[in-house]
């Protein structure tokens, strides 16, 4: 495994932590296009462009993998989107996973995405500033 993965680093020209990095940019922000159109498909005055201009930024970086930075700012509100949903859905499984009382456990839950539903609802397109 070790080798396929030094091998693999090599054909990229990146060391580890450039190319975790770049991948992980690349998982958040498709997964933040993908939870764009989920919240659009539910509620249609949100997320409008969110989805098409988060891929076509991907297309950007998969052509040019150097412009890394500028997209990644470009897209970074979409980005915090999609790491504080996964976040929230970790702390509403393990508060579901508790012995604590069903109530509670609904309570922690639903609290656990109010940092991204604040998000969304704070800027529905998802666009950063610098955008």
């Amino acid at each position: 495994m070790i080798a396929r993965s030094r091998a693999h680093l090599a054909d990229a020209g990146e060391p580890y932590f450039e190319h975790l990095r770049f991948a992980t940019t690349v998982g958040l922000m498709a997964l933040a296009a993908g939870l764009a159109c989920l919240v659009h498909a539910l509620i249609p005055a949100l997320c409008q462009r969110t989805a098409s201009r988060t891929i076509g930024l991907l297309g950007v970086l998969v052509v040019d993998r150097r412009r890394l930075k500028e997209v990644g700012r470009r897209s970074s509100e979409a980005i915090a989107f999609a790491f504080l949903v996964l976040m929230g859905s970790a702390m509403a499984i393990f508060f579901a996973a508790s012995p604590a009382p069903v109530t509670l456990q609904l309570f922690y839950g639903t609290l656990a995405f109010s940092l991204p539903v604040t998000l969304l609802l704070s800027n529905s397109e998802l666009e950063s500033e610098t955008a």
